[in-house]
């Protein structure tokens, strides 16, 4: 008997206990930057977008989108790179070899739905004359690295990227540029001049082209779909 109250007593504080603990919490509905960063540390109001891009690019990553344009039917589309030492190409390289077309799924929808890639994104992480890329695309997302020669403690490398980017079938449409300085040999110094946003045929980019020793150009090209043969013979 003494047992049996004594449980019943016991029970009785832990609920008057639980019921305690339970009136002492308050809901905080404070944004997550006040539960975060109560001191203002990181000055999170005023940072924005381009403060953000100037880090990471600090950081030695970048991220570059291009337009394609819109597509109205199924080609084969060809992602390839070029590099070039002293004005002469001495490799070329295939990074990406398939369509312009990728599948999705729907919610509350069955089956699969197909649409036509309109862009390209490449994010880089810079070390130097080394590049650790990453493309993604709606379909697939691939990792590679691009390593150009250093002959000079001076010398750095810069990504530049091409305006004008809209597909034409058949013709190889420039993106973008990993390239190196140059010395200038009336001041002894190692430059990179000529435009930030490039242009086929504009001098400055001529101009980089012409005076960079070392270079990787990435470019795409779209081409028709290859025609189904078929089958012939008796039957």
């Amino acid at each position: 008997m003494k047992t049996k109250t004594f449980s019943m007593l016991l029970l009785l504080v832990l609920v008057n206990f639980a019921s305690l603990q339970a009136q002492d919490v308050t809901p905080d509905r404070r944004l997550q930057l006040l539960k975060e960063d109560v001191h203002n540390r990181y000055q999170s109001n005023n940072i924005t977008h381009l403060d953000m891009l100037q880090a990471l690019e600090f950081a030695g990553i970048q991220i570059m989108k291009f337009d394609l344009g819109q597509f109205d039917e199924r080609f084969k589309l060809y992602l390839i790179t070029e590099t070039y030492e002293n004005g002469k190409l001495v490799e070329t390289d295939t990074i990406l070899s398939g369509d312009n077309r990728y599948h999705y799924f729907q919610r509350a929808q069955e089956g699969v739905f197909h649409d036509y890639m309109d862009q390209l994104k490449f994010i880089t992480k810079d070390d130097d004359n080394k590049s650790e890329i990453r493309l993604h695309t709606y379909k697939m997302s691939t990792k590679f690295k691009i390593e150009l020669e250093k002959w000079d403690d001076r010398q750095f490398y810069n990504w530049r990227y091409f305006r004008g980017t809209h597909w034409q079938l058949n013709e190889k449409v420039p993106l973008m540029i990993f390239a190196s300085s140059w010395k200038d040999k009336r001041y002894d110094f190692h430059r990179f001049c000529g435009r930030v946003v490039l242009e086929e045929g504009e001098e400055g980019t001529e101009e980089l082209l012409q005076e960079s020793p070392a270079y990787v150009l990435f470019s795409y090209i779209v081409s028709p779909m290859p025609e189904k043969k078929e089958e012939s013979g008796d039957r």
